[in-house]
């Protein structure tokens, strides 16, 4: 058996030396019958990165396939091999749920326990909500992880730093949290904070650190013959809540109750964002030797826009088979060599547009994005939410340049017709020939709430008064799991790549028609697109004018003809004096001679 340049495990490799070759030519001829019937005229080329190229080339870049009727010449064993890797039903997966609050889920075995875990990419730890100490919400959520019960089944321990106030459980390189010693129980360990920021609120944990047996259930198959196989692990670091996650000053007006209708979190970062160095996730990516994987959400039940039959996955090495003859683009390799880009999955996004405009215009020609789906939402910075907002047709029950504090917008509609427009953004800087853009149609990001009300999935994050500024340290664009739905998302973890397909139609699910229309300025002002605003000159910074509100130019004030002919009169006097004392001067200079 061997690997192409997908990574593609071969449905051949067991078969003997002879039946080898026949396999073989039996494959080829099935990839020429499927291009024969399948492929339209004119090839199946199109604009984009080929897969194959962009692998062999270490993603550095984008490749461009030919357009046209030479479409088909591009790469054709390397389609064949791409058609004939498709019809292999053995790439195994996570299937994903959501909850009320839009997060998705998998089902993850902690101690002999099945629990719903959110999927977190953005986080390292394998978190669970301990039910004794009524860490689930609602309360009485079931299924909840049972310390009682972890600990009769003798696969719960508890490490032993817990109760030394000296040892921190970081992300800190220099960081050592052994756990080889333990506390008898649960019940006998201290607590310790901790928090996480999703869509612009920080969620503060009281948790404890131990160890715990832990299963993920794969599948592989069509939905018609699945097959089902579970992974174990023993001994793997979990950290156990004790009280349920809270915001401090808790406002009473959000719209979304994360973490309601979970049982914990399932951290799918890399390892250095945990505190042990080992995660459950790391852990599946080593034993089925994971190269990449596939984020393909389908929209949850609540969206405005659904995906007929679409399921939602996490797929493990493959480039799905429903997406492996489509164009995926490639992002630029990402910054690696510390702790947080090390563990973080994400790239940089070029010209990010709505209705035409730029919305990083005159900031940057690029901004990071982080894959975040701990939350829902596409959460975006102050700067730029504030920009969107003044483009596109919503309600927002706060002003622009007002903190959100968890509140979201919702669509203005004149008729139920109306479609909101379309983001578009690039994965490299402009040049020749135009990279090919991806988009993302805002009607997928809007669901609706539990009393029908249609909320549109776009945060501001506001959570640090840093990230009021435009700089990419502390403000970066997270992709939320609504808006890794309305993308075919693919991590390849070897590359530091991210890999990209936009998914839907755009046609039919955006509209330009409902942007807000451009104001049109008058006299001296200067129109600034990202904001959709007419500046105003600045008459103050000169002295002795001010700025006419109707005209919007700038004016002399009214002081200024009388300090005019005061200067006048002021001069001439000066002028009549300098000359009489002239002449004073040369009559008596006169009268020295004489």
């Amino acid at each position: 058996g061997g690997s192409n340049a997908f990574g593609t495990r071969h449905v051949c490799a067991h078969v003997s030396a002879l039946p080898l070759r026949m396999a073989v030519l039996g494959r080829l001829l099935l990839a020429v019958v499927v291009l024969a019937t399948a492929a339209p005229p004119g090839g199946v080329g199109g604009r984009g990165h080929s897969l194959a190229a962009a692998t062999a080339a270490g993603n550095s870049g984008p490749t461009l396939l030919s357009e046209g009727n030479n479409g088909a010449d591009v790469e054709d064993l390397d389609l064949a091999d791409r058609i004939a890797s498709s019809l292999d039903k053995s790439t195994p997966f996570l299937e994903v749920s959501y909850n009320d609050a839009l997060q998705p889920m998998v089902d993850v075995n902690v101690g002999g326990q099945w629990l719903k875990l959110v999927f977190d990419a953005s986080s390292g730890n394998t978190i669970v909500f301990v039910e004794e100490y009524k860490a689930c919400e609602p309360s009485g959520f079931e299924p909840c992880y049972s310390y009682k019960e972890a600990e009769a089944n003798h696969t719960l321990k508890v490490c032993e730093e817990n109760n030394n106030m000296e040892i921190e459980c970081n992300t800190q390189a220099s960081s050592h949290y052994a756990c080889s010693s333990f506390l008898k129980s649960l019940a006998n360990a201290k607590p310790h904070p901790d928090a996480l920021i999703i869509d612009g609120l920080e969620y503060d944990q009281k948790s404890v650190e131990g160890v715990e047996d832990m299963t993920l259930r794969l599948v592989s198959g069509s939905q018609q013959e699945e097959q089902r196989r579970n992974v174990s692990w023993s001994g793997m670091p979990v950290r156990l809540l004790v009280e349920a996650m809270k915001i401090p000053s808790r406002p009473p007006w959000l719209s979304l109750d994360l973490f309601a209708g979970a049982s914990g979190i399932l951290g799918a970062s890399g390892p250095s964002l945990s505190c042990r160095k080992d995660t459950l996730w790391t852990a599946l990516l080593k034993k089925e030797n994971v190269t990449r994987f596939s984020m393909d959400f389908a929209p949850p039940r609540s969206a405005v826009v659904q995906d007929k039959g679409a399921r939602s996955r996490v797929v493990l090495n493959e480039i799905d088979e429903s997406r492996s003859l489509q164009d995926v683009i490639w992002s630029q390799p990402k910054q690696t060599g510390d702790l947080i880009n090390d563990g973080m999955h994400e790239f940089l996004m070029y010209r990010l547009e709505v209705c035409g405009v730029n919305l990083l215009y005159n900031t940057s020609s690029n901004w990071l994005v982080v894959i975040d789906t701990s939350g829902p939402c596409l959460s975006l910075p102050p700067f730029l939410f504030d920009r969107l907002m003044s483009r596109i047709p919503a309600e927002c029950p706060f002003g622009i340049g007002e903190r959100a504090q968890g509140r979201l917008c919702s669509p203005r509609r004149e008729t139920p017709h109306d479609k909101l427009p379309s983001l578009f953004f690039q994965l490299e800087d402009a040049g020749e020939p135009e990279p090919p853009r991806l988009w993302i149609p805002l009607e997928r990001l809007v669901f609706r709430n539990a009393s029908g009300q249609e909320l549109l999935c776009v945060s501001r994050d506001d959570s640090d008064p840093r990230r009021a500024t435009a700089d990419m340290m502390y403000s970066h664009i997270a992709f939320g799991s609504m808006a890794v739905s309305t993308l075919y998302t693919v991590v390849d973890l070897e590359n530091h790549t991210v890999g990209l397909a936009s998914k839907g139609d755009l046609a039919r699910e955006a509209s330009n028609s409902t942007c807000t229309p451009s104001r049109t300025c008058k006299g001296s002002q200067t129109y600034y697109p990202p904001q959709n605003v007419c500046e105003d000159p600045l008459c103050s910074a000169y002295m002795l004018m001010s700025l006419d509100d109707e005209t919007k130019t700038c004016k002399w004030s009214r002081l200024v003809p009388f300090c005019f002919g005061a200067t006048l009169v002021i001069l001439a006097a000066l002028d009549l004096l300098s000359h009489r004392l002239y002449k004073q001067a040369i009559e008596k200079a006169s009268e020295l001679n004489q």
